[in-house]
């Protein structure tokens, strides 16, 4: 039986032995992925941080091509009142002529207009 008991005992301390081992070897491969996890995780943030810069540099173009697009509709509008304005002042000092005028305008398009068939 001592055989036996030595046999057991040199198994168990093999095996004691391993454990140990391997509990080293996991604690430095986790002690090595940690720093690789650290930079994959600051390269993520950076590209997010990137990202949402391009974004409101996207969006600040677009507030200023608004911004002018409205300036350009105000001008755009207030030059059509004035064109309103000089045309309706225009028929008033002179409504025969411009009588004359759109009846001719409206003959020139019906015969553009009706010619397209």
């Amino acid at each position: 039986m001592n055989a036996i008991e030595k046999t057991s005992s040199d198994m168990n301390g093999t095996a004691q032995d391993t454990r140990q081992d391997l509990h080293r070897t996991i604690d430095k491969v986790a002690s090595q992925a940690q720093p690789l996890a650290d930079k994959v995780a600051t390269r993520a943030h950076d590209g997010v941080d990137q990202v949402g810069d391009r974004i409101g540099q996207v969006s600040d173009t677009v507030s200023k091509a608004s911004e002018t697009l409205m300036a350009r509709g105000k001008q755009l509008g207030a030059a059509c009142q004035r064109a309103g304005e000089t045309g309706r002042g225009y028929v008033r000092e002179r409504p025969a002529m411009s009588l004359l005028i759109a009846a001719a305008a409206g003959y020139g398009l019906s015969k553009l207009l009706g010619s397209r068939k």
